[in-house]
Order: C-alpha cells, then sequence, then structure tokens
C-alpha cells in the first residue's frame, strides 16, 4: 500500500492519478483503515469533481464486495456465535441499528471526513440479518457519500485558505 501511495502523490498524469486513486480507495475501503482524503492533496492540478468521482467509485466498488462478505459472515455469526444470550443480543441489537438508520444511518456516517470506512461498511453487511441493505442502493450511498465527503474536505480547505485544487 505504501508502493501506491507513493505512486498516487508522484502521479501527473491525470488518467493514470484517477486509476490509482480509484484503487486506493477501494483497497483502503476493504482492507485498510486509512481516511483517503490524504489522496486529495496529491496532483493538486486534478479536478476536484474527477476526484470526488474516482472516491465515490472506489468506495462504491468496494462496498458491494464488503456488503457480500459481510453477508457471508452474518450466516458464519448466526450459527457459531448466537449460542450465548449476551451475543444473541448484541447481534440482535447491531441488526436493529442497521434497520433502524438504514441507508440515511449509512451515509450520514461515511459522509464524516476523516471517517475510517471499513468498520462501518462491514458492520452494515453482517448486521444485515433481515437482508434490508441490497447492493445497488448499497453502492450508490457509498458512492454519494464519499463525494459528499471530497466535497466537504475542499470546501472546509477553502475556507482556510489550503489549495486543494487549483
Amino acid at each position: 500500500m505504501e508502493g501506491l501511495v507513493e505512486i498516487l502523490a508522484d502521479t501527473t498524469d491525470p488518467v493514470v492519478y484517477s486509476i490509482l486513486l480509484f484503487l486506493f480507495t477501494a483497497i483502503a475501503t476493504l482492507a485498510l483503515p486509512l481516511p483517503v482524503e490524504m489522496a486529495l492533496f496529491f496532483n493538486l492540478d486534478q479536478n476536484v469533481y474527477s476526484k470526488a468521482a474516482m472516491v465515490g467509485g472506489g468506495k462504491a466498488a468496494a462496498a458491494v464486495i464488503a456488503l457480500r462478505i459481510g453477508n457471508s459472515i452474518n450466516k458464519v455469526m448466526s450459527s457459531r456465535l448466537m449460542r450465548t444470550s449476551l451475543a444473541k443480543m448484541f447481534v440482535q441489537f447491531c441488526n436493529w441499528l442497521v434497520v433502524k438508520f438504514h441507508y440515511a444511518g449509512l451515509y450520514f456516517i461515511l459522509s464524516i471526513p476523516l471517517m475510517v470506512d471499513t468498520v462501518p461498511v462491514y458492520l452494515f453487511g453482517i448486521f444485515n440479518e433481515e437482508g434490508v441493505i441490497r447492493p445497488l442502493p448499497f453502492a450508490y450511498v457509498n458512492f454519494l457519500a464519499g463525494v459528499n465527503r471530497v466535497l466537504i474536505i475542499m470546501v472546509i480547505f477553502e475556507l482556510y485558505g489550503v489549495k486543494i485544487v487549483t
């Protein structure tokens, strides 16, 4: 991952940068508890809206994979962890949270700048016991939250006079 960050930081070609940003975001969402905002400060000549699209796209693609992994983990958890009443109550509570807050809760959580996406994305998959979270809307929510997060970061830094775009 460190090599990808270095390549991303050194890349000036907008197409290569966009592809690498997409991959970096997808990998960070799937496997690494890293906020992707640091990548916004690379390649300052790149349009912020294309950066937002790549971040959103990487998050959406990875989220669908994480949802599938989470759903399969849910089946294992149900058979193994549900033996004790405390574990059963915890799983039922987490499932209730997913059902209660649904996509709006996920959107809010994922729109918070510097939030690590890996945990909420997997939790929404794992505790999707009732199957209320569907892959396509899940991908849309992740895409929109990723774009929203980039725009929030852009506005905050612009207000403080730090340019992340030219």
